[in-house]
């Protein structure tokens, strides 16, 4: 390949990744305005909710917590994923492509 070939490809890439890198500072952003709009007292008392279910599974030891933690953790991510997509899918497409089109003007 010729180099003037190499330094476009690469100018394409870095585009590529800026524009990766600020959706996900976008999605940071909308998950910390979420956890804020919560009221404590519901993040209070679905811990409370959590920590008694994961008490009364009984003497599984450290192992089935852990289990069920991640289980938690997989699941918010799931949400958290089809929230995005649903909302990319309903009229976030204009949003992107200024994005996109930032990211190719910036390289």
């Amino acid at each position: 390949m010729p180099r003037k070939q190499l330094i476009e490809d690469i100018r394409k890439l870095d585009g590529k990744l800026s524009l990766e890198q600020s959706l996900l500072k976008l999605n940071g952003r909308d998950r910390v305005a979420y956890l804020r709009s919560l009221s404590p007292w519901l993040l209070l008392g679905v811990g409370a909710a959590g920590g008694i279910l994961l008490g009364s599974l009984g003497s599984g030891g450290r192992t089935r917590l852990v289990s069920a933690g991640m289980t938690g953790m997989h699941l918010w991510r799931l949400k958290s994923l089809v929230g995005s997509v649903a909302g990319s899918m309903a009229g976030g497409e204009a949003g992107m492509a200024e994005m996109a089109e930032a990211g190719s003007e910036a390289a």
